[in-house]
């Protein structure tokens, strides 16, 4: 038997790469997030994956609990971002669809103005953010 998908979450983003988070996605995944439009396909992931985490290099994650019912997974957990001396901490949730195994589809919820705030008090992250955010 395979170690549970949200067990595989959690080592994912608790070190996260672009490689390692591709791991859990199956060929065929949309990822939807608040304000952007769905990310479809593991090739669209990957790049999604790789200027997320060159934009926010010590961004990761910390499942607090997670269940599963009817071919869904519910992830809870905390994505962290250190600031300087200070890590914000936005709770989330993310519900996947198991297909094979893997995240065929997922839809994440999170206060995102939790994650703009932050940016707009450093100004560390505008450039980085704006990029990030428009330079698709």
């Amino acid at each position: 038997m395979s170690r549970p998908f949200a067990e595989q979450f959690a080592e994912a983003w608790a070190r996260p790469t672009p490689e390692g988070l591709m791991a859990l996605l199956h060929p065929d995944v949309v990822l939807i997030q608040p304000h952007l439009p769905p990310i479809r396909g593991r090739e669209a992931s990957l790049r999604e994956f790789r200027r997320l985490l060159a934009w926010l290099p010590q961004f990761h994650g910390e499942v607090t609990r997670w269940s599963e019912s009817g071919g869904y997974v519910f992830i809870e957990w905390k994505m962290l971002l250190p600031l300087g001396r200070k890590t914000l901490s936005i709770p989330a949730v993310d519900r996947f669809l198991i297909r094979d195994g893997l995240g065929a589809e997922r839809v994440v919820y999170f206060d995102q103005m939790r994650l703009i705030r932050a940016v707009a008090g450093n100004p560390q992250l505008w450039g980085g953010y704006l990029k990030y955010r428009f330079g698709r």
